[in-house]
């Protein structure tokens, strides 16, 4: 596999470490690139079609942002096109245009046969969104739910798309994601030179998690209990990832500083901010690997890996059988204790919170730096 196509080294090395083979990772890496071949390959002859000028597809503050699992190049058969386009200046009549011919390019690849799932109608996703919500409406009673999943997904599991070489989707969604950062670290009250878990972001990751566990049972009563297994099953694993992910990154903040992050003047968060926009450009997969291989002993390490690496590759291979991904989605709740596929996806889950218990509470020694962090900062 190509550099290119292997987000997971650090996963390929503890998986090389424990003598395991995880093959649905790089598989669904592989699955990633060939659907963002066709996704962008789409968009680009439906441009040709629109006479877009100068070689630029989108408008000049415009940014292509993926999501879901499109975004952690974790794609199986089966698996929603999650975007969004991101808007970083002054409302024009361009951005709907090219929305428009974002979702047409999407639709005219279905009916020629290369298969794009559109992101599921009324979500977060398959619309415009401008960065001033997202930099200027933490917290308080303007920022919504869709507000709230937007941002942090922003900084969890995003990655801008270039469309072609004029195109400006990086630097559109660097700058929107520093913004976010900047609020972030500039204005926690509490960063200082002893405690350097950054709160106020550690805060609004926490009320992320919890915000969408419980809107897990406010879809189940509107949907009135359509899919709610599937719902359920991505609770245990790939929503769990990414707050699982988000928290390292928090403690990694005070585990291992960034050079020139010790001081306790505003300057002083820069460093942070840097360490932050890596984090934001890294799959929520890999750096929590990247965590697990800096800072767990090597006995700890094995067995954290083989339980939180060897679960969510179990549950991509589940996740791509198209048999048992449709057992799940036409599951009811009566039926769900005799269940196979609703069991397996139940073990799995055990399987990947044990390896998150391990990481984040194990008490390997009294002096155990992590567990330590996770009883100050995210129990009482």
């Amino acid at each position: 596999m190509t550099a290119e196509l292997n987000p997971f080294p650090t996963v390929a090395k503890l998986a090389a470490e424990c003598a395991e083979e995880w093959p649905h990772l790089p598989a669904a890496a592989r699955e990633t690139a060939r659907i963002e071949g066709i996704f962008k390959g789409a968009i680009q002859t439906e441009a040709t079609k629109a006479e877009v000028s100068h070689g630029r597809v989108l408008d000049t503050d415009s940014s292509l942002v993926l999501f879901g699992s499109f975004a952690r190049h974790e794609m199986v058969p089966g698996s929603d096109c999650d975007w969004t386009l991101l808007i970083n200046g002054v409302v024009n009549n361009r951005h709907a245009e090219d929305a428009r011919l974002i979702h047409r390019a999407i639709k005219n690849a279905a009916s020629n046969g290369k298969s794009l799932e559109e992101p599921a109608a009324g979500g977060a996703f398959a619309n415009l969104c401008f960065s001033h919500d997202l930099v200027h409406k933490i917290g308080g009673g303007a920022d919504s739910n869709e507000n709230l999943t937007r941002r942090i997904l922003m900084l969890l599991e995003s990655r801008a798309v270039s469309l072609s070489q004029a195109d400006s989707a990086e630097e559109v969604w660097k700058a929107v994601v520093r913004s976010i950062l900047e609020r972030y670290f500039e204005e926690d009250v509490h960063f200082s030179k002893r405690k350097k878990v950054p709160r106020f972001l550690l805060n609004d990751l926490t009320r992320y998690w919890r915000t969408i566990c419980v809107d897990y049972a406010a879809k189940h009563q509107e949907q009135a209990g359509a899919k709610w297994a599937i719902r359920n099953a991505k609770l245990r694993l790939s929503r769990k990832l990414l707050y699982a992910a988000g928290l390292a990154f928090c403690f990694r903040c005070q585990l291992s500083p960034p050079p020139g992050g010790t001081g306790t003047d505003a300057q002083s968060t820069e460093p942070f901010i840097a360490a932050a926009m890596e984090f934001a450009n890294t799959p929520p997969l890999e750096f929590l690997a990247a965590f697990i291989d800096a800072f767990l002993e090597r006995d700890q390490r094995l067995l954290a890996s083989r339980c939180i690496f060897g679960a969510y590759d179990k549950w991509l291979n589940l996740l791509g059988d198209t048999v048992r991904r449709n057992r799940l989605e036409d599951l009811g709740h009566a039926d769900a204790d005799g269940n196979e596929t609703f069991q397996e996806v139940r073990k799995i889950g055990a399987e990947f919170a044990k390896g998150l218990k391990l990481l984040f509470f194990g008490r390997y020694s009294d002096k155990e730096p992590i567990t330590n962090l996770s009883l100050e900062y995210v129990g009482f």
